[in-house]
């Protein structure tokens, strides 16, 4: 039986084992690349034997070196090139210049969604084929939970105030040193289900524990199904699957029957509008207004509903806690005049607004937003990301340089997320923290202009438009925090919300000790983990703050 409770750094350790043992494999069953990726620049292949297959091994460790490598010698001069990876092959970057026209293909070009179902490999991932298939809890994301954000934004602040307290402490004399991952992934867990699906599981910290494992297990899980080479990948794919399933059995036992009384008060309602019950406006029952909305009887099922609710919390519990997690780091270095101004701007909101946290309250936070960008942008949960396929059986013609050529059908295509988030050339300084730098009009320079195109800033200096600054959930192809075009990530807006309460609550309640040097996270393939990193920091209770 799979340990109830596993930290991270031992979940980690059976991945990378696993890594090891089957980068190995998959090398040794790689057939030959054919000629068209040999025909390419490649960055991370050396002339050696079996170059291919030994670079798809380094590529656990190296993918970020390699990203900044191309990006320098090939993207700059508006040329794709092509990096090795253990888990999805030979991936062609595209350069900056042609992120909009290539990024702004059709979906029957270039493939989104069995792509992204790839990603966190499903197929083994989540029991449910209609979960995964008729996914239509992610129009609640996109759709639901922005459009409500009046009613969630009061319950969500309220639960990171208790969570803060709960996990940071009360102690005004005393420093306690907290591990910032997993803190902020209880404190954000508890406000995220204040939305989701409400008391009294928002606030049940075993509820909460096994969703996070759960998370963690599908989250790492699905990395490791996708570098284990195609013969063997049933392996590793029942290994996690059932890993999955037994951590979804967890959250069953403590959340179906809360469920199920939801399932039966809305189905007594709709028999008589005159029942005494009045639908929460939560996650949950937006689920279930969806499965009635389907007039299938089957998408009422109270296991497949809850599974709807743990997918939500899958896909966004870690990069929100990541987001979150990396301000507070790079506050803990920051200049003190910094959170001087965010408690200023904190307190001064809080007040205008009556002493509650409200979604218009919120929107003012202009200088906590642009902290938030700014972390965004130096600690991208990617080095390389926005993975893409190209399904036309003709390929995509593109440009190459001065030239042009045609990637042909299925391969997988990706944007250099962290080189352009650190191009000196679109932000000035860009090595350094600077948490005001988007609350100002120009803070990053048009990648266009910037990498040989026509100057957008001059056309619309000339036509009399006044750049305004930008909010860290407005997406553009010089910021990819939360992906780009119209399939950037639904849930930025919900995201962004809670992230800017959580600060605003943190920095008006707590000190956090200066660290002497920001941890960095750890790249593994083409992530950034939160790993092999001391996170602890000291957080101390502040006196209550007067509302200015």
């Amino acid at each position: 039986m799979i340990s109830e409770y596993m930290s991270r750094e031992q979940i980690l350790g059976i991945v990378f084992l696993g890594f090891c043992l089957f980068a190995i494999a998959k090398a040794r069953s790689r057939a030959s690349e054919p000629p068209f990726w040999k025909d390419q620049p490649l960055v991370g292949i050396r002339k050696e034997w079996f170059p291919w297959k030994r670079a798809a091994i380094r590529s656990v460790l190296r993918i970020r070196d390699w990203v900044f490598e191309g990006y320098e010698k090939h993207s700059k001069a508006n040329s794709f090139f092509v990096i090795p990876s253990i888990d999805r092959g030979p991936m062609m970057v595209v350069p900056p210049r042609q992120i909009r026209k290539v990024y702004g293909l059709p979906t029957s070009v270039l493939d989104v969604y069995n792509t992204a179902n790839n990603t966190i490999q499903t197929k083994w991932t989540i029991w449910d084929e209609e979960v995964s298939e008729n996914n239509f809890q992610m129009n609640l994301i996109r759709n639901q939970l922005t459009r409500n954000l009046d009613v969630l934004t009061p319950p969500i602040a309220l639960e990171l105030e208790e969570g803060l307290k709960r996990e940071w402490g009360l102690s005004t004399t005393e420093w306690k040193y907290v591990d910032i991952w997993t803190s902020v992934m209880r404190i954000i867990g508890g406000a995220a289900n204040s939305a989701f699906c409400g008391e009294p599981m928002c606030r049940n910290m075993e509820f909460l524990q096994c969703i996070q494992d759960h998370s963690m297990w599908l989250f790492l899980g699905s990395v490791l199904i996708s570098s284990t080479p195609g013969p063997l990948r049933f392996i590793t794919g029942y290994a996690i699957g059932w890993a999955c399933y037994y951590q979804l059995r967890r959250v069953s036992k403590l959340c179906l029957p809360f469920v199920k009384e939801r399932l039966d008060n809305t189905a007594m309602l709709k028999a008589d509008p005159g029942y005494s019950w009045e639908p929460p406006k939560d996650g949950l029952q937006w689920i279930i207004e969806e499965c009635y909305a389907t007039g299938n009887p089957a998408q009422l099922k109270p296991e497949r509903v809850l599974h709807r609710l743990v997918f939500i919390n899958d896909i966004s519990l870690h990069s929100t806690s990541y987001t979150t997690q990396n301000v507070i780091l790079d506050l803990s270095r920051a200049d003190p005049s910094c959170i001087a101004a965010l408690r200023e701007e904190s307190a001064r909101v809080l007040k205008e607004a009556g002493g509650k946290w409200t979604r218009q309250a919120v929107t003012k936070l202009t200088l906590i937003d642009s902290t938030i960008r700014e972390s965004m942008r130096l600690a991208p949960f990617n080095s390389v990301g926005l993975p893409r396929t190209v399904i036309d059986p003709h390929g995509i013609m593109v440009e190459n340089g001065k030239s042009s050529f045609n990637v042909p059908y299925g391969t997988t295509i990706t944007i250099p997320v962290e080189p352009i988030h650190n191009d000196e050339s679109i932000y000035p300084d860009a090595k350094t923290f600077k948490p005001f730098r988007f609350a100002q009009p120009d803070a990053a320079y048009d990648i266009l202009d910037k990498l040989g195109a026509e100057p957008a800033q001059e056309e619309a200096t000339k036509s009399g438009e006044q750049a305004k600054p930008k909010s860290s959930a407005t997406v553009d192809d010089a910021f990819l925090g939360f992906g780009f075009g119209k399939h950037a990530c639904p849930g930025r807006f919900f995201a962004l919300n809670e992230i800017k309460v959580f600060v605003a609550i943190m920095v008006l309640h707590y000190d956090i000790q200066p660290l002497k040097k920001r941890p960095m996270m750890t790249p593994i393939i083409w992530l950034n983990m939160p790993l092999f990193n001391d996170l602890r920091v000291g957080v101390r209770r502040r006196t209550p703050v007067e509302l200015l």
